[in-house]
């Protein structure tokens, strides 16, 4: 059965790549095809899907294709000089099983995924394959220094299809940010970050070397240095009633690649083993699981990485810090970095009294419950995070080297450049 498939969407894909009118469902939903296009991307920036599309001027039709399962869903819809296209997706039966919305060009597909119920919603993005620049990129994660005023450092994370993301530390504050790649190697990007007070900054991020930068914030420029460098793991399993993606950086030791491993194994066996016997059903469901856990430096120095690793699950998220000693290669936990299983609630304290009162009581709330209970040490002082949450995200604060040295052991305070 699984052979039959497989035959059935290679002719699918070679013929529709070639000629998208050989295929009688489109041909039946059409007058004459004036326009056709095939492309590939990724729904929810990670799991790979093929979209085929034609178009008589007055309607639109095609085919959603996962890669993960090679299951097809049909697509149509009314054609619009301009957009936002909406397209009804549906199964084999005929079935409505979701809707594409957003834009569709010769060049490009940005479109949001959503369930027939309207509950679950995931971001597409696509290219024709002769216009795929990303092709020889493989994914990436880098910590960057800007030398402005005042100072901002990087960690930014670059993925397939263009798409970066990370989080951007100036003047005490850290933000998340999201951006895309402007050339074939992504060397250079473009992203927002926020000032304290909220207001956007437009960056745009330009690579010389394998060491330096050029940084472009609101048209000033500045020297940057990339000071780590790592490839990006990407372990994703698809098919067309879910997902599960976990990306992590490589940090060539053999106890973190241990550490990571204990971590998640366990949870993508099982999300794993869940899709699976989902798709082995015969229910109009669609997309009906997302598994989603990364990995993330917050600071990485001569003699250390510092980050966070985060794994989402319906209904539940954890989440766990570490310090990667390069040279001792440990991984050292909280609990040995600090001075007393006490200092953890006094950081939590610290971290609420400069996060001051929220404008928003219903955010306020959620900050007070879920709490600041992550600790990473950096080098200019302890960061303290929030759990994560799919509303809210996070928030995150940085100590002072003052109050962080009150907390951290001294015989670690070299480790980050602290004496």
């Amino acid at each position: 059965m699984r052979v039959h498939t497989l035959f059935l969407f290679i002719c699918l894909y070679s013929g529709l790549s070639s000629q998208t009118t050989a295929d009688p469902w489109i041909r039946s939903q059409l007058s004459k095809v004036k326009w056709e296009q095939t492309y590939e991307g990724v729904l929810a920036d990670y799991h790979p899907v093929l979209i085929i599309l034609a178009s008589d001027s007055v309607q639109i039709a095609g085919y959603l294709i996962h890669k993960g399962d090679k299951k097809s869903h049909r697509l149509l819809g009314d054609w619009k000089k301009k957009g936002p296209f909406e397209l009804q997706e549906r199964d084999e039966y005929d079935r409505l099983t979701g809707y594409l919305k957003g834009l569709i060009t010769k060049d490009q597909i940005k479109m949001e995924w959503m369930s027939s119920d309207q509950s679950r919603v995931f971001n597409i993005i696509a290219f024709p394959n002769s216009l795929i620049k990303i092709k020889n990129f493989k994914p990436n994660s880098e910590y960057i220094q800007i030398a402005s005023t005042p100072p901002v450092s990087i960690s930014v994370q670059k993925m397939d299809y263009g798409i970066v993301s990370g989080i951007a530390h100036r003047n005490a504050v850290y933000t998340r940010f999201e951006g895309y790649c402007l050339d074939g190697t992504c060397s250079i990007w473009n992203t927002v970050i926020q000032n304290p007070g909220g207001a956007p900054i437009r960056v745009q991020m330009r690579q010389h070397d394998a060491q330096t930068y050029k940084a472009v914030m609101d048209e000033k420029e500045y020297p940057a240095s990339l000071t780590a460098n790592f490839p990006l793991v990407v372990r994703q399993f698809d098919n067309s009633k879910g997902f599960l993606d976990f990306i992590y950086p490589q940090l060539e030791s053999k106890t973190y690649e241990a550490w990571v491993s204990n971590w998640v194994d366990k949870t993508w066996a099982e999300g794993v083993k869940y899709i699976t016997s989902l798709n082995e059903t015969d229910g109009i469901e669609r997309l009906v699981h997302r598994s989603s856990g990364w990995v993330e430096i917050l600071d990485a120095g001569e003699d250390y990485v510092s980050g966070l690793a985060t794994y989402i699950n319906p209904g539940s998220t954890r989440r766990e810090c570490f310090v990667l000693l390069k040279k001792e290669d440990i991984i050292l936990p909280t609990s040995e970095l600090i001075n007393t299983a006490s200092d953890l609630k006094k950081a939590e304290a610290l971290a609420f009294k400069i996060s001051g009162p929220q404008t928003d009581e219903e955010y306020e709330a959620w900050l007070h419950k879920a709490g600041y209970k992550y600790l990473i040490p950096t080098r200019e002082g302890v960061v303290m995070l929030t759990e994560f949450d799919m509303i809210y995200g996070d928030d995150i604060r940085l100590l002072s080297l003052e109050q962080s040295k009150l907390l951290i052991k001294k015989k670690y305070w070299r480790n980050f450049g602290w004496q």
